[in-house]
């Protein structure tokens, strides 16, 4: 009993010190160098990351049609944002969510492919962060025809 409470404070002590390392993240979103025929859908869930100082905040973005503009939530690990606003060119991106300082601005580049975007989140504060969101596939597209349907 003594050798399992001692391996748990063991594990416990060595958890905390591992966590607060700094991680390098590297985000690579290479941008698109022509504007696309058509606009990217930006609307739905994206998978975000956000390098606080060398420590990740995950997250999702959820976008989605508000009238005739794009809007929706950001959830990371210290709580959830409504995205006030969120605009595309193409080529870059521009985001604003509300906290309860004030407005946070995203500036970001789009990958050709409209899937991924990089950039930095600026704080009312003037503090800067790297972000990068990954667009989740769509459901819809993935879903197959129901088995046993044929043709007649």
């Amino acid at each position: 009993m003594k050798r399992i409470i001692a391996g748990l404070v063991l594990a416990s002590a060595a958890v905390p010190a591992a966590a607060s390392e700094a991680v390098d993240m590297r985000f690579a979103c290479p941008a698109a160098t022509s504007m696309p025929t058509q606009p990217p859908e930006l609307a739905g869930l994206w998978d975000a990351l956000l390098d606080v100082g060398g420590t990740p905040s995950f997250g999702l973005l959820s976008v989605g049609m508000t009238g005739s503009e794009l809007g929706g939530s950001l959830a990371l690990t210290p709580g959830v944002v409504v995205v006030r606003s969120l605009t595309s060119d193409g080529r870059t991106v521009a985001m604003v969510v509300a906290s309860r300082e004030g407005d946070v601005r995203f500036d970001g580049s789009l990958t050709p492919d409209g899937k991924r975007m990089c950039g930095i989140v600026t704080y009312h504060g003037g503090q800067k962060f790297a972000m990068i969101a990954q667009k989740r596939p769509d459901r819809t597209s993935a879903r197959s025809e129901p088995t046993g349907a044929t043709q007649r």
